[in-house]
């Protein structure tokens, strides 16, 4: 009995260590339901990819951690997933209203300053801050701009043209009350030269002021140079720069549950950024009762009461949802049905970009669906740290070319256990196992005891 028993301990023992090495292995592309091979033409260390909408919809796991990258020796690469985001560049040009000052050094209150004045009477007074003769000057009027003064970023001049070549230097001050006047630029440079058919112009000046002034005052810093040049117009120009994140669209299933209730569902969790609603027809008005759930097996939660159109060309505004967990969408007619013609709903989540570096050889794969996968990307500054930043660029890395979807592992993978867990379970079946046997072995021995007992002579 007690040999029987130490096999099937043995047994379990190794059951356990295989269970456990089992965790440690290295993952392969067929542990993931799909792939899609990259095409990489050029043979650069890094590449990217704007992933597809399959991956979103098809990765069991809503931030995507089954995601990865395989080289074609079947190791897995490093990677970083990144918001898939665009900047936007703003200008705008404001005329500015130009006056040009005449100077001269004048005594005030034991100061010596330099007093300006234009034709129209504008007095303006700067301390002298050397004894270097200055040149022309002019004031600059800045206009009202939606109840406010822009904050300009950049000045443009324009002038005639003069038969030879110059340059000069420039200051710019800024003023809101024509008393107090703060330094904008300094000793700036401007210039315009030409030699046979080219042009070197120089005329705009970076404004470095946070605050937003009224007034400007451009000084030429030498009067002896272009003594002959004539301003024709300043423009003020406000420069803005704003990244803005890009959300992908995703496709759903819908089914009709009645002439005036409708689902609307994905395969997997999605963490929306929000959803539209339309009536199919044109001229058309819906008051609607929407209902979520985060899973299949979830029940339906309340998300609100919204009247949806389509009118004269015009559509209600998204719902907002802001990375809500979403599986299934409900909507209800409020005192109202559609027949079969179902709302169009459409819905959309932030869209990420994956970075990958190309180690090993091509072609790369694209893998998803894993449901035993645990997080494996790292963050971008990891991926391409500090030192690597000023000669490579995220944005402007080559993109990988996206190949035909194929299936790996199938649908099996979805739901797969991670080793972590398998070993888990083999532990718990083992121990429950050992318990069993044990609890076998001590009726076993009672009954022999038994037997023998009631087998000595009375």
């Amino acid at each position: 009995m007690k040999v029987k028993l130490n096999n099937w301990l043995l047994l379990g023992s190794l059951c356990l260590a295989g269970a456990v090495n089992a965790e440690s292995m290295a993952e392969k592309p067929q542990d993931f339901a799909y792939g899609m091979t990259l095409a990489t033409e050029v043979n650069e260390p890094f590449f990217r990819i704007e992933l597809p909408e399959a991956v979103y919809t098809e990765s069991v796991w809503p931030d995507m951690r089954d995601v990865r990258v395989f080289n074609n020796q079947g190791q897995a690469v490093p990677f970083a997933l990144t918001a898939n985001v665009t900047t936007q560049e703003n200008s705008q040009t404001f005329p500015l209203r130009m006056f040009p000052m005449n100077g001269k050094k004048v005594t005030n209150q034991e100061q010596q300053v330099i007093s300006l004045k234009s034709a129209g009477g504008v007095e303006v007074t700067l301390p002298v801050d050397s004894d270097k003769p200055m040149g022309k000057t002019y004031l600059l009027e800045i206009p009202q701009h939606e109840g406010n003064y822009p904050r300009l970023t950049q000045l443009k001049l324009v002038w005639d043209r003069l038969p030879d070549n110059w340059q000069t230097r420039v200051s710019l001050f800024h003023s809101s009350d024509l008393k107090d006047w703060s330094t904008s630029a300094e000793d700036v440079p401007l210039m315009d030269l030409a030699s046979g058919s080219d042009r070197v112009l120089l005329d705009t000046i970076d404004v470095d002021d946070y605050s937003k002034p009224r007034y400007l005052l451009l000084v030429f810093n030498d009067a002896k140079t272009a003594p002959d040049l004539k301003l024709q117009s300043a423009q003020g120009m406000v420069s803005s720069r704003y990244t803005q994140q890009q959300r992908i669209g995703l496709t759903f299933k819908q089914k009709a549950i009645s002439p005036s209730e409708a689902e609307y569902s994905w395969p997997n969790p999605q963490p929306l950024n929000n959803i539209s609603i339309r009536p199919t027809q044109e001229n058309t008005v819906l008051p609607l009762e929407i209902d979520y759930r985060s899973a299949a097996n979830d029940t339906w939660h309340p998300l609100t009461k919204q009247v949806v159109f389509s009118v004269n060309g015009r559509n209600a505004e998204p719902i907002p949802l802001n990375g809500l967990l979403v599986q299934g969408i409900r909507l209800k007619g409020i005192n109202q049905q559609w027949g079969d013609s179902l709302p169009e709903v459409s819905a959309q989540r932030d869209s990420q970009t994956l970075i990958f570096n190309a180690q090993g050889s091509s072609p790369f794969l694209l893998t998803w669906g894993n449901k035993a996968a645990q997080p494996q990307a790292i963050p971008l500054d990891s991926l391409i740290p500090a030192e690597l930043r000023k000669t490579v660029d995220a944005d402007a890395l080559p993109e990988a070319g996206l190949q035909s979807q194929v299936t790996l592992g199938g649908t099996e993978r979805l739901s797969a256990v991670d080793a972590a867990e398998e070993a888990s379970m083999w532990k718990k079946g083992l121990l429950w196992l050992l318990l069993v046997l044990g609890a076998g072995g001590l009726v076993l021995l009672a009954l022999k005891l038994w037997k023998e007992v009631q087998q000595k002579p009375q």
